[in-house]
């Protein structure tokens, strides 16, 4: 039999788009669309907040269900961080990196994970973050290619809570992963000067899914991260396209059953053209 010429042209550029879609890493930076949010606005997700640990370093710290901590500095609540307590009200402890005790600190996740979110506060450009699975990295993001992003705009700037320090950003930073990223370890480092102040770490094991969770709890693109490079992005990539269009499928990977009957609906549509 011999196979339309059409359908083979149809065919190779499906078995493309497959392998791209399989084989791709990526994971999204975005931040909260209310830049006055101190926390993630995902379900069922596990936060984390340090108003519970003692002023300084702690070692060893538990976050049960989820992990552990190596070290943490904690401070009280000031202009630099401290989101909000919901049991008070009033703004919190909050951890940060970078002094001689804490310039990086690890979190190691018991299950893999494709979603990690934190209040970043003060934020400059020297904090990072780089996410591992099984001590392979597959995604290092430094905040130094935010600034200029045109979604973080002077709204996000200035305390949210006490109105000062208007010269450096405060925004809820999510990271999903595709269906090919997961990680089991993140370190939160301070590179040089400045300190890495946040919040509320959030995590789930599932990234975002349009079948269950709201276009608002995304947020607002910021970049992609694929291991060491970043593509700094205002609007979604072919990679996440998926995502924020309504009625979007609830895996970004189609099944390839999907794609032959894509092909042969082309291929139709071609035949009756002609």
């Amino acid at each position: 039999m011999k196979i339309p010429h059409e359908l083979i042209k149809v065919l190779l550029f499906i078995t493309f788009l497959f392998v791209q879609q399989v084989s791709a890493q990526s994971t999204l930076v975005t931040i909260t669309e209310d830049s006055s949010a101190t926390s993630s606005s995902l379900s069922n997700t596990s936060e984390f907040n340090f108003n519970n640990l003692t002023n300084g370093l702690n070692n060893n710290v538990s976050w049960d269900g989820v992990g552990s901590f190596d070290k943490l500095f904690v401070s009280n609540a000031n202009v630099w961080g401290g989101a909000v307590d919901d049991q008070t009200g009033q703004a919190s402890k909050f951890s940060w990196q970078g002094n001689n005790w804490t310039p990086v600190s690890t979190l190691s996740l018991n299950q893999k994970s494709s979603y990690f979110g934190f209040w970043w506060s003060a934020g400059d450009k020297n904090n990072q973050l780089s996410f591992y699975n099984e001590d392979e990295l597959v995604a290092r993001y430094t905040t130094e290619s935010m600034f200029g992003n045109l979604n973080l705009n002077q709204d996000y700037y200035g305390n949210p809570l006490t109105g000062g320090n208007g010269g450096e950003p405060y925004a809820f930073i999510n990271f999903f992963g595709d269906a090919e990223t997961s990680w089991d370890k993140i370190e939160l480092t301070q590179n040089g000067g400045g300190g890495f102040e946040s919040d509320n770490y959030t995590t789930r094991v599932e990234s975002f899914n349009p079948e269950t969770d709201s276009q608002e709890s995304l947020g607002n693109i910021i970049a992609e991260v694929s291991g060491t490079e970043t593509t700094n992005v205002d609007t979604p990539s072919e990679d996440w396209a998926w995502a924020f269009e309504e009625n979007a499928p609830g895996a970004p990977v189609p099944p390839f059953l999907a794609l032959v009957i894509f092909a042969a609906a082309a291929v139709l549509k071609t035949k009756i053209a002609s």
